[in-house]
């Protein structure tokens, strides 16, 4: 199977899983923090968007509720010593790969209205002291996000229509580093999920293949 058909497949399946019909907050038009903005998350592949695109509905640079999935090294043969596939078939080393694919969740979270902040917003004043920094939210939100996705394919143990078996064995998660320290970008949080799958090799031989079927 080929990367582009991998990779397109597992960007259904995340926005099917983890986006459709969820509402995150979003960067409000022009910043504004008077304003409280809500969408539905995307997913990208390899980057976000950089310039606006007229063809798409809302803005396409709001990326946060976001994922990116970007493609990391593979082995071309690299088969484990056990089953790693649907039918319980051990494969011997020519006729596997693998795949990496590192997961970036970008949740958006200026901070908690406090009472009495619609009313002071509409006279057009910025009322900083009603609004409780999102730090404690922030994280929670993209914990939960990720743990929604991580339990989800790890329940699924491979991605529909594809040759992907999940290697539970090599499942990274966790906050967005730099440096090995923690990156502090808020408003924005960003965590990393690294999934490691198992794949079939394209280059088989045909008389193995119609034994194993």
């Amino acid at each position: 199977m080929r990367t582009e058909e991998r990779l397109r497949k597992l960007q259904e399946w995340t926005y099917n899983t983890v986006c459709r019909g969820r509402e995150m907050k979003a960067p409000a038009p022009g910043m504004d923090i008077r304003q409280v903005a809500r969408q539905e998350p995307r997913v990208f592949l390899g980057y976000a968007p950089q310039r606006p695109d007229l063809g798409q509905d809302g803005d396409p640079l709001n990326v946060a509720p976001g994922i990116i999935l970007a493609p990391l090294a593979g082995d071309v043969h690299n088969a484990d010593h056990r089953s790693h596939d649907d039918r319980d078939v051990r494969r011997s080393m020519e006729m596997s790969q693998s795949l990496s694919v590192q997961m970036i969740f970008i949740v958006y979270e200026d901070g908690v209205r406090l009472p009495g902040f619609t009313e002071v917003a509409r006279e057009s004043a910025y009322p900083m002291e009603l609004i409780r920094e999102g730090t404690e939210e922030g994280l929670l939100t993209l914990c939960n996000w990720m743990d929604d996705f991580k339990d989800a394919l790890l329940s699924e143990g491979r991605v529909p229509g594809t040759d992907l078996v999940v290697n539970d064995e090599v499942f990274d998660y966790g906050w967005m580093t730099d440096q090995k320290t923690i990156s502090d970008r808020r408003p924005y949080f960003i965590g990393m999920v690294t999934v490691k799958f198992q794949c079939h090799a394209d280059r088989f031989n045909q008389e193995i293949h119609d034994l194993l079927k």
